[in-house]
């Protein structure tokens, strides 16, 4: 599991800015500074997740294993907004927030598609 320790790390980041008590910003349109942030920790976060299951020794990642990755970070970020409002006061869960968390983990997806590829190509040349 040493190979996953930087995703779960991150993910332990993630929770713990997730339940820190914080003045709750009012809702705003999609695309806002907050947005992207959102979608960026959600994008290292997949990103991380299939790194470390590709370094796993003589892995090959199948698409299952992709799409599970890409669906545990979505419902985490998900999950995430759902604990925010149920047990941080003065936070609540945003429909917008848990998109942006969506879309961040396709876009770690995509981000680490290069990666797959030259892999792939590493691995036939041999």
């Amino acid at each position: 599991m040493r190979y996953l320790l930087p995703a779960a790390l991150w993910m332990l980041m993630i929770t713990g800015l997730s339940v820190m008590p914080a003045p709750q910003l009012p809702q705003t349109p999609l695309l806002t500074a907050d947005k992207w942030a959102h979608a960026t920790v959600y994008a290292i976060f997949t990103w991380l997740i299939l790194f470390g299951l590709q370094r796993k020794k003589g892995a090959k990642l199948s698409r299952r294993q992709i799409v599970v990755s890409v669906v545990f970070a979505a419902l985490y970020g998900i999950l995430m907004e759902f604990v925010q409002y149920a047990f941080v006061p003065g936070r609540f869960y945003e429909y917008a927030d848990m998109l942006a968390n969506t879309m961040g983990a396709l876009l770690g997806f995509s981000l680490f598609v290069p990666v797959l590829r030259r892999k792939q190509r590493i691995q036939a040349e041999f």
